[in-house]
């Protein structure tokens, strides 16, 4: 999972070039002066936002100006990764916002052997078996879904009634959601004549 602390360090030092700023048409690029890791580039134009870049792509559709639509207002870096999914109209050429998961296969697997009835000497015995299964490398969902199915303890206990999803929210994807609203943030800085270091002694004097 990304999280703000992390994202934070990987656009440290990323520069803000203004390309293009026509009202709603913008192409702003982000990135350390003479290399490309971690940087990106907002496009929009009439209701439209593409983010593209180093950590991958996607085009969002809500509103005339996207900026609005995704601007932190309060400036918290809070992002809605489900609200934003459902306004992305084109998703990256690995993947969708989600992916499969092996952390959250180990939380769904244990989490329905616990509610099997198991006889008291057999309990430590069945934990292990359930554990082999839950820390397998399987290398896809289809794969670990068949496990799962043909999965069936000595005790005869299976996951017979198993639908939970082994999916969670792509790195990427969080990142890059990140990426635009950081990145709108520095771009209204700048049309106000802020930095980002006069908004963190602003935020410290306690100033909004």
């Amino acid at each position: 999972m990304s999280n703000q602390t992390c994202f934070l360090r990987d656009v440290c030092g990323h520069q803000m070039t203004i390309e293009l700023d026509q009202g709603v048409h913008r192409s702003i690029r982000f990135g350390r002066p003479g290399s490309s890791c971690y940087h990106f580039r907002l496009n929009t134009w009439p209701g439209h936002l593409a983010i593209s870049g180093d950590m991958g792509g996607y085009i969002f559709s809500r509103t005339s100006d996207m900026f609005a639509f995704f601007r932190d207002v309060e400036m918290t870096g809070q992002i809605s990764p489900q609200y934003w999914a459902e306004k992305a109209e084109a998703v990256d050429r690995q993947g969708g916002p989600k992916r499969f998961s092996l952390e959250k296969l180990a939380s769904a697997v244990r989490h329905d052997a616990g509610e099997w009835q198991v006889r008291l000497g057999d309990a430590d015995k069945i934990r292990a078996e359930v554990d082999g299964l839950a820390t397998s490398d399987f290398s896809n969902e289809h794969e670990a879904h068949e496990a799962i199915r043909d999965f069936e303890a000595s005790d005869g206990n299976t996951f017979a009634d198993f639908d939970a999803s082994l999916r969670d929210w792509d790195h990427n994807y969080l990142w890059l959601c990140r990426a635009i609203v950081w990145g709108i943030k520095q771009y209204d800085l700048l049309k106000e004549g802020r930095t980002q270091a006069d908004h963190d002694r602003r935020v410290l004097a306690g100033a909004a």
